[in-house]
């Protein structure tokens, strides 16, 4: 009798851990930007998404301000299997030719933007990071960049001539600037406020939500809609992370990353008309400069990076361009 009652509750143990839901995965995701940032209403909407995909699998927790660290510092997290997932425009330290996609008037329009993010070519790029730790799943939208200074108003590429311009830590940006013969000064977004407001540097090149968000209209005077470059930043997640999910949740977490970044996107171009306007009533001075001026003046920036990475690289711009 007492080896049936023992065998009775085994069985009625071991079904009720079969019977029991799985545990919530933690997710944490960190970012630069503040909780009114479209960057964090993305990962607001993709924790959304997520738990519409696969109920109860993720358990989401979202860290602003880069309370985690730096852009920089988030993705090192990512290698080491410390952090899940982070929203980062510095993915070129682990994949030095995603700068390509920052070259200066390489997207034509949003329409061509999404092409090429859903392109062979791209998909190429981005390979060589799963063995580095980290994997692209989606992006999300920073914007076209435009200029803001406190020295002058810029209605040509030799107003920006000499200006210590603050750029990220992207050779896209960097090469750009000396292109115009400007001096660019990489540092952190966290970093950029103060560096404005003491006269660290001159001015610097956003987009206009980071330019909103970040309140840098409160120490800069002058903005000039430049559109230089198309910056996309990127849905980033670890690697370690990701093969330890199971193959339901990784597919969840895929179409999250990109139906949010599309989201996000979208948002982004219905919002741009009421930025400027925000900026203006700001007190912000807005020039609109022609555009044609800055691409001859921005061109010495490609050869750059043909001569660093030959043909492919060419190869990889007429392509995009080709869209």
């Amino acid at each position: 009798m007492k080896q049936v009652t023992c065998r009775l509750l085994a069985s009625v143990a071991t079904a009720a851990v079969l019977s029991s839901p799985a545990l919530a995965v933690d997710l944490k995701i960190g970012h630069g930007h503040t909780e009114s940032h479209s960057f964090h209403l993305a990962m607001e909407k993709m924790a959304e998404l997520l738990e519409e995909k696969a109920p109860g699998a993720f358990d989401v927790e979202i860290f602003a301000n880069a309370q985690l660290g730096s852009e920089r510092e988030m993705q090192e997290q990512l290698t080491l299997g410390t952090l899940e997932l982070t929203v980062t425009g510095v993915l070129g330290v682990y994949e030095p030719k995603l700068a390509l996609l920052e070259l200066p008037f390489l997207f034509r329009d949003r329409d061509h933007v999404r092409a090429a993010q859903d392109s062979e070519a791209v998909a190429s790029l981005v390979a060589t990071l799963p063995p580095k730790g980290l994997r692209l799943i989606g992006f999300v939208e920073n914007g076209f960049r435009n200029i803001t200074n406190n020295a002058t108003a810029v209605t040509a590429p030799s107003d920006v001539d000499g200006l210590k311009i603050r750029t990220p830590e992207n050779q896209a940006q960097i090469e750009t600037f000396k292109a115009l013969g400007a001096q660019p000064t990489p540092m952190p977004f966290s970093e950029l406020y103060a560096a404005l407001r003491q006269g660290v540097v001159d001015g610097q090149e956003n987009p206009l939500q980071n330019i909103y968000d970040g309140k840098l209209f409160e120490v800069q005077k002058h903005l000039a809609m430049t559109g230089h470059i198309y910056n996309s930043a990127y849905i980033v997640v670890s690697e370690s992370f990701y093969q330890g999910l199971s193959d339901d949740d990784r597919a969840a977490l895929d179409a999250a990353a990109v139906e949010a970044g599309n989201w996000q996107m979208q948002m982004l171009a219905d919002k741009d008309s009421e930025l400027l306007g925000k900026l203006k009533e700001a007190g912000m001075e807005v020039t609109e400069p022609e555009k044609a001026a800055f691409l001859d003046a921005t061109a010495p920036a490609y050869d750059v990076f043909y001569s660093q990475y030959g043909e492919d690289a060419k190869a990889f711009v007429e392509a995009v361009k080709g869209m």
